[in-house]
């Protein structure tokens, strides 16, 4: 059973008078005589207020604010979703913080969660024998750390 509306806005207006948050419960739009009558309610009379079917308040949907969020939170999943991609693929820490901006620790936290191990020290340079796959990725890399060359072709 969902608590009702009336008890979850009692529940914190009453913490936030417990912690001396008066403007929060302000911008709740609760007057000061309003809040000094709650705050000397006994406990069986919070109860009944809070159980009361009558509701004392209402909610209102920000459709912009929401369709803002709604659009940001897509971005973010994108970006994760990139981020992710990149780690899998190879990523290295330097083009990682150079493309996401993230830092060592975040791209080990990231790696051990997705289950990549990475070898400790450098990479070897990868000769003729190499799949093409990761000729390229180090083509792309080189071409980040040399920035002379101005095409890069996938295979």
């Amino acid at each position: 059973m969902f608590p009702s509306l009336n008890y979850v806005v009692l529940t914190n207006t009453l913490v936030a008078l417990k912690e001396g948050n008066f403007r929060y419960c302000e911008t709740l739009g609760f007057t000061f005589d309003e809040l000094n009558t709650l705050n000397q309610l006994s406990l069986d009379e919070l109860f009944i207020v809070s159980r009361t079917s009558a509701q004392f308040m209402s909610i209102t949907v920000r459709h912009d604010a929401l369709n803002q969020i709604l659009a940001l939170s897509r971005q973010e999943a994108q970006r994760q979703q990139q981020i992710n991609r990149a780690i899998r693929l190879g990523g290295s820490i330097a083009l990682l913080n150079h493309f996401f901006g993230l830092t060592s620790n975040e791209v080990c936290a990231r790696r051990q969660l997705l289950g990549i191990t990475v070898p400790y020290g450098r990479k070897p340079i990868p000769d003729d024998g190499v799949a093409p796959k990761h000729l390229f990725l180090a083509t792309v890399y080189s071409q980040h750390e040399n920035p002379q060359r101005k095409t890069i072709r996938p295979p």
